[in-house]
């Protein structure tokens, strides 16, 4: 099947080399303009204070509470926090990372990525906020409902478990220099494979005529630049906690480390998108201010999709098709 699908799409962009190529550039200049300068200064700051032995003082600050209430070892405690705060493969990759090295297990690491995937402060708050929208008010917003979405699924996740003890984890903190070194190499490494996937899907989606709303479900970035002045903020948080198809696909490694079934972490990205949809009409009635200002912007800005219902549809549903097929042989093989 993914073979299939793989040939099609290379099929398609050599069959319409000028529209993928229009396609591919403007992903390219939504990754640069957008991705690379919002995201990659605070992954590198995060992976720094996550290897140095900053990481050990959030551990003492933190860690009794992520015991006692989210009834997770307090190693996980950089995990969580820089995956609500960095973006999306943030969580998941420090979870993995995690999970490789023995500190939590595989059991663990699901429970984690039931809820720590985030669009991140650098990218809603100033990618979407200020860079699509023009209104940091309205970043400040979204980023508030998707994170405090994500804090109840964690509480909800915690129901049921029982507390973790208080037994320390042997914590290797880099010095400082190598932490900086080691935190530069990974920001970048997971920059360029979420602009590689930007890019990626913008192409495809070059060839076709895809509605806005669909196409924010296959690829987040390209799709929300496309939905601003479309979509209600409501809404925006809702698809941004979602994530998009593209995002699955770079978090699909980790979620097969974990044992987690796709269609479970599918489920949970959908409550986490109700919640926070449901979040921000709370948010909107207590700043209406700023919802006036993201208005008169968002109407501004331009859409610039290419993309027929039908055959978008069938391209969101092949993706998944693929993610299933894929989990399936590995289980099976």
């Amino acid at each position: 099947m993914e073979l299939l699908l793989l040939l099609g799409a290379v099929t398609l962009l050599i069959a319409f080399s000028g529209e993928a190529k229009a396609g591919a550039q403007y992903g390219f200049s939504l990754a640069e303009a957008v991705v690379v300068p919002s995201l990659l200064p605070l992954l590198i700051l995060f992976n720094i204070i996550s290897l140095s032995g900053a990481g050990v003082l959030l551990q003492k600050c933190f860690g009794a509470f992520f015991e006692t209430v989210l009834k997770l070892p307090r190693c996980t405690v950089g995990a969580v926090a820089f995956g609500l705060l960095g973006g999306y493969p943030t969580g998941a990759l420090l979870t993995d990372a995690l999970l490789q090295a023995g500190e939590i297990d595989e059991k663990t690491a699901a429970r984690i990525l039931r809820f720590n995937v985030n669009g991140g402060a650098a990218f809603i708050i100033m990618g979407v906020g200020t860079a699509m929208l023009g209104n940091k008010k309205v970043g400040y917003i979204l980023f508030a409902s998707t994170t405090l979405a994500s804090i109840v699924l964690a509480l909800l996740s915690a129901m049921g478990q029982k507390r973790v003890k208080n037994t320390p984890v042997q914590y290797e903190a880099l010095p400082f220099a190598d932490a900086l070194t080691q935190g530069a190499e990974k920001a970048i490494r997971s920059v360029l494979c979420i602009s590689a996937y930007i890019i990626l899907f913008s192409a495809i989606k070059g060839i076709f005529d895809m509605p806005p709303r669909l196409e924010i479900l296959l690829e987040i970035t390209a799709g929300t630049a496309d939905c601003c002045g479309i979509l209600s903020p409501a809404q925006l948080a809702a698809f941004l906690a979602f994530g998009g198809i593209c995002v699955h696909f770079q978090l699909l490694p980790t979620i097969k480390k974990a044992n987690m079934p796709y269609a479970q972490f599918f489920l949970f990205r959908v409550l986490h998108a109700f919640l926070s949809f449901g979040i921000c009409k709370a948010l909107e009635a207590l700043f209406p201010t700023a919802l006036t200002v993201f208005s008169n912007t968002a109407e501004n800005i331009k859409v610039t999709s290419n993309l027929n219902t039908a055959l978008s549809i069938l391209m969101v549903l092949s993706f998944a098709v693929l993610i299933l097929d894929i989990e399936n042989k590995k289980a099976h093989g």
